[in-house]
């Protein structure tokens, strides 16, 4: 009789649920209770709740698996990471993994997480997945940042790597990243293989932990690894000036693993933001949701700390410091800090780390500078005044960075990447961007224009005098939800379908389309693909322009608008000239987002 009732109940439940929810969302919903028993009673209380849009977000698709991994929200439902979506993701590298044979299923993964919510949890699972599947594993025994894991794939020599991030994402997500033996992540045509293979997992295998470990299938990592990486990033110095003061924060997370030993082991006064020291998956400090160093709310508190220190350089790492933000002095004189965009940051650490290289004479016309095309082209215009070799058009992601180095005949020749949100790149021993590396060379040059009575600001203006003048405005629009999902892919249907012919008053000469043909047509179009990237040239150099790409990792839609001008002996009247017309060009483009 009370297994009648709640039986009744039960159904009832579901016929409630089924009266708000889409036909596709309540179909997943029935699947996941009927065949992942273990999310059940989350479920149920989603439905007790009346939580209709959160169940729709999260039952209505898959979450989209990208060429690296996964990334989203935490939660329950195929939308959503958890304990299922991992496994699948974990399931879908074994098989791949599997493909390539016994030596590189031997040779096995080395598995890191940052310190987000379920991070351990899922960092295990993915061993207990490999472990099933007859691979090994070797995971770090805590915390760690997300390029030493890039890193510990060729320093172990292993077949792949593992880092349970969601990067610079909201608190409220995390994510599944991998690497390919060269510490990068895959691209074509192997990308397809892997997104193909996580999204027809049918069962996940998981061998017990205990008996993984007992079966030689688990292995335990940790210092050396971090010695042989610290010991790495300290031989890419390039000067000996330790002057400035540095205020640190690893933001409740990773950076204390990286950033933090590797600018104490270079011999640099730090001090650390006690309040954001502490490791803590929950983000105590964190505004909102947002834990991104780009935001200035983000830096606020390293920044405050700074000034009543008279730090001369303040840096924030985020959650899996691979990223690293930066507020410095404007004047030497002053405690005032003036926070620094990604794209000022690259074309300032460029200029520092070539003409350092030049008075060592070992610069060559073969070494080469990588930029993606929505970075700052100023990066582009100081690399070819050094005589380097200069890759500036490739799409957003590090993956392409780090395919172009494995491709050079010579690794030696690479010199320096740089990307507009706040990633970085020296040396070939890690393959995606990192925070250290980027936190050794911005503190020397710091240090360096110090001992010349000169600030980072300064200097700045030494090379806006020198190059010309860029204003870089990122403009992010949140589109949250299954509705702001099909709103992305309205709006760059409808830019392909009726694209602008002026922008800010100024005549679209050419627009540039980097998603294949083929794949622009309704029936075939899949919101942030690979190539979802729109520019609309608006100068015959093509130094103005605007790109729209909606990001595949966040539910956001970016804008990235740039200006320029040659300045012709007054500095400050060329900035006032080209903010201006570069904060127009946003409203312009903007505008599409609203209609």
């Amino acid at each position: 009789m009370i297994l009648i009732k709640l039986i009744t109940i039960f159904m009832n439940t579901l016929e409630e649920a089924k009266k708000h929810l889409s036909e596709e969302a309540f179909y997943n919903v029935e699947f996941w209770i009927q065949h992942f028993l273990e999310f059940k009673n989350e479920i149920e209380k989603l439905i007790h709740n009346e939580q209709w849009e959160e169940m729709e977000d999260a039952f209505f698709t898959r979450i989209e698996v990208g060429t690296g991994g996964l990334r989203g929200k935490i939660g329950v439902g195929p939308n959503r990471i958890n304990m299922r979506t991992i496994g699948e993701a974990a399931q879908g590298l074994s098989d791949f993994i599997k493909d390539f044979g016994a030596e590189a299923m031997e040779k096995g993964v080395v598995v890191g997480h940052e310190v987000r919510t379920c991070s351990r949890e899922f960092a295990r699972l993915s061993c207990q997945v490999f472990a099933a599947n007859g691979i090994s594993s070797y995971l770090f025994d805590g915390i760690r940042a997300t390029p030493e894991v890039s890193f510990a794939v060729r320093h172990l020599g292993v077949t792949a790597g593992v880092q349970i991030t969601a990067s610079h994402n909201p608190r409220t997500d995390n994510g599944f990243k991998f690497y390919w033996t060269d510490g990068g992540q895959v691209v074509a045509p192997l990308d397809v293989r892997f997104m193909e293979l996580v999204r027809n997992v049918k069962d996940v295998a998981i061998m017990d932990f205990e008996k993984a470990e007992a079966g030689g299938f688990i292995s335990t990592v940790g210092k050396k690894i971090d010695d042989a990486y610290i010991r790495a990033v300290g031989e890419l110095s390039l000067v000996k000036n330790r002057s400035a003061d540095i205020t640190f924060s690893p933001l409740h997370a990773a950076g204390s693993t990286n950033v933090l030993p590797v600018l104490l082991a270079a011999g640099f006064h730090v001090d650390i933001v006690k309040e954001q020291e502490k490791p803590d998956g929950s983000f105590p400090t964190a505004v909102s949701d947002v834990i991104n160093p780009e935001y200035k709310e983000v830096m606020a508190l390293c920044v405050s700390r700074a000034q009543e220190h008279h730090a001369d350089v303040a840096i924030a790492s985020d959650p899996d410091a691979d990223r690293m933000g930066v507020g410095v002095k404007k004047h030497l004189d002053s405690a005032e800090l003036e926070l620094l965009s990604g794209n000022e940051v690259g074309a300032l650490l460029c200029k520092f780390i070539l003409l350092q290289l030049q008075k060592r004479e070992t610069l060559s016309p073969s070494n080469l500078v990588i930029t993606t095309y929505v970075t700052t082209s100023l990066i582009s215009d100081i690399a070819k005044s050094f005589h380097v070799e200069v890759a500036d058009d490739l799409l957003v992601g590090f993956k392409y960075i780090g395919q172009i180095i494995e491709g050079l005949a010579h690794k030696d020749d690479f010199v320096f990447a740089a990307e507009e949100s706040l990633g970085y790149l020296r040396g070939t021993f890690v393959r995606d961007k990192d925070a250290a590396i980027a936190s050794l060379l911005f503190c020397e040059m710091a240090s360096w224009l110090k001992d010349q009575n000169k600030s980072v600001v300064e200097y700045l203006d030494d090379i806006y005098e020198e190059y010309g003048y860029y204003k870089n405005i990122l403009h992010t629009a949140r589109m949250k939800g299954k509705e702001g999902f099909l709103a992305k892919k309205s709006i760059m249907q409808g830019l392909r379908a009726n694209p602008p012919q002026e922008l800010a008053g100024r005549k679209v000469i050419k627009i540039i389309d980097r998603l294949p043909e083929e794949k622009r047509k309704p029936e075939n179009y899949k919101v942030g693909a690979t190539g979802d990237q729109l520019t609309f040239v608006l100068s015959e150099d093509e130094r103005t322009r605007i790109t729209v790409r909606p990001s595949g990792t966040e539910p956001i839609l970016k804008y990235y608008i740039q200006h320029y001008k040659k300045s012709e002996g007054n500095l400050d009247a060329t900035k006032q000239e080209v903010d201006a017309i570069a904060q127009e060009m946003k409203e312009a483009i903007a505008g599409y987002e609203r209609s």
